[in-house]
């Protein structure tokens, strides 16, 4: 099982594959590396997620403070929908900034 996080454009990143304890890790590096070079509004697209545990939802909270520290906006896009319901029964479909 992998996940990628890439960046298509200064506008746009994909995250894609498999979102758990094992794959987040390096996920967050990759957004601090991407974000230095992205403009003030960024769209990240979901729709490659296939699974995601609980700490899919820890990493993209993570990119959220993230992308607000260094004054961006970060805007979800395609989220899968088992990720939306999880976001929704967990409270954070009000925190997470889904576009």
């Amino acid at each position: 099982m992998t996940a990628s996080l890439q960046q298509i454009n200064p506008k746009r990143m994909a995250l894609e594959g498999v979102l758990n304890r094992h794959t987040v890790g390096p996920l967050r590096a990759d957004f601090s590396k991407y974000l230095k070079g992205a403009d003030s509004c960024i769209e990240l697209d979901l729709e490659k997620v296939g699974q995601s545990t609980s700490v899919g939802l820890s990493l993209l909270l993570c990119y959220v403070r993230k992308a607000k520290k260094t004054n961006k906006t970060l805007t979800l896009v395609n989220m899968p929908h088992k990720l939306f319901e999880m976001a929704r029964v967990s409270g954070l479909d009000d925190v997470l900034p889904l576009g």
